[in-house]
């Protein structure tokens, strides 16, 4: 039986909720690039498979999330997260058993293309949009925690899936590992996660219910915004422009970073090893980010750490050595984690929380088509020229484009509107 607020004084039901999406957001790491970047070059070897082939397992999957995108979005603002997780956590580990008995290449194309649409799509986006919705002062702060999840999980599960298939000697194995883990993490979720506050018969941030007019905008000075509203707004399209230019270069880097290192001559542990540092140095940026974010807000905290990031992924071209290695991996993956836990939900801190998952599933198509398209591509080019360097100078300067383009992003004045959508929006709540 969950937990009610009112038996324990003075704890708010909301640190619940961040618990249950820390774990989802921790399992969705199962379908993440780095995971599949450990089985790439093993694939390859096995079945004669191109890199390229591999990563269009990524871009199938990741438009096959796009295309789910706008539905997913919708559900998560109708009836929360809970349902969306436990489904997506366990739709993964049948996708991980199946991949674990792959000898096709369309197994792979179909399976970790389900899994990760699921994955990416709506368990991982899941876990911000519950935390979004519980909390609106502390937001920055706890999307940081949540943040720590998927850094923390991309720090242990390459090195996971390598000791396991070092262990016992075949790679399947690791699928079977993460498909038991993918089964666990959705636990919390069914026993913990609520959709909104008010549900509850609470207030977001666990503030007390509000005596007058004025006392009511000054504890929820959040103004919400319709997806009609938002379209209308310049900050709707120059940060779903930035986010999806992130989607493109960030997935991309993930995925190649394993097999370029590999490539440059590191052991396939000691590959993994950097992604492991490269994540664990995110945990940090992530809490931090959301500390920063909370007194320079989203948008700038955003920008600075783009540029950071657009120059730190050229210190990945002439990797050649495990200390080189872990110096990219420390400079990245401390810029990167302050990204990704911030990015999740930065359109709650422009457009409110109530129609959140509205408003990021409407450009998630032209994200996750980025994604999609991202690995693949430099697979395609990888196959053709043997060589990295141009893709990562290009994802510095997307990236550097990105952050210009959030600075750009102003937040939104409020939405004017008639006495009737006045009165419409307030029997919405």
């Amino acid at each position: 039986m969950s937990p009610q607020p009112e038996s324990r004084p003075g704890f708010f039901y909301g640190w619940w909720v961040v618990g249950a999406a820390f774990f989802a957001t921790f399992g969705s790491v199962t379908f993440f690039n780095p995971v599949l970047g450990v089985f790439s070059q093993l694939l390859e070897d096995e079945f004669g498979w191109t890199r390229s082939d591999v990563a269009l397992a990524l871009s199938v999957g990741g438009l096959g999330a796009g295309v789910g995108a706008p539905f997913v979005g919708n559900a998560l603002d109708r009836w929360g997260g809970r349902w969306v997780i436990v489904a997506s956590g366990l739709t993964m580990a049948i996708c991980a058993v199946a991949l674990s008995q792959m000898t096709s290449l369309w197994h792979l194309l179909v399976f970790y293309a389900i899994g990760r649409a699921v994955s990416v799509g709506a368990m991982n986006p899941a876990g911000f949009i519950a935390t979004a919705n519980w909390f609106v002062r502390r937001r920055s702060l706890v999307t940081g925690i949540v943040a720590v999840g998927p850094r923390a999980g991309m720090a242990l599960f390459p090195v996971v899936v390598a000791v396991v298939i070092e262990v016992t000697g075949t790679w399947r194995a690791g699928w079977i590992a993460l498909a038991i883990i993918s089964a666990v993490v959705v636990i919390p979720s069914l026993l913990f996660m609520r959709r909104r506050p008010e549900d509850m018969g609470l207030r977001p941030d666990g503030d007390p219910e509000p005596t007058s007019e004025e006392e009511r905008i000054s504890v929820d000075p959040e103004t919400d915004f319709t997806l009609r509203e938002a379209l209308r707004t310049r900050a709707y399209w120059l940060v779903g422009i930035a986010v999806g230019l992130v989607m493109f270069c960030g997935g991309s880097v993930n995925f190649h970073q394993i097999p370029h290192l590999v490539d440059q001559g590191l052991p396939r542990t000691e590959a993994a090893l950097v992604v492991t540092v490269f994540s664990g140095i995110g945990i940090f940026g992530a809490f931090f980010g959301g500390v920063i974010a909370q007194k320079f807000t989203m948008r700038w905290t955003m920008a600075v750490s783009l540029f950071g990031m657009g120059a730190s992924v050229l210190l990945l071209i002439n990797t050649a050595s495990l200390t080189t290695a872990v110096v990219y991996a420390v400079a990245y993956g401390s810029f990167f984690g302050v990204l990704v836990s911030l990015m999740q939900v930065v359109y709650a801190d422009y457009f409110g929380r109530r129609s959140m998952g509205t408003i990021r599933g409407s450009f998630q198509p032209f994200q996750m088509g980025m994604n999609a398209a991202g690995p693949f591509l430099v697979g395609v080019w990888y196959d053709q020229v043997g060589s990295y360097t141009p893709a990562f100078i290009a994802f510095a300067f997307l990236f550097a484009l990105a952050g210009l383009a959030l600075a750009l992003a102003s937040y939104p004045s409020a939405p004017v509107r008639t006495a009737e959508e006045q009165a419409a929006r307030a029997e919405v709540r």
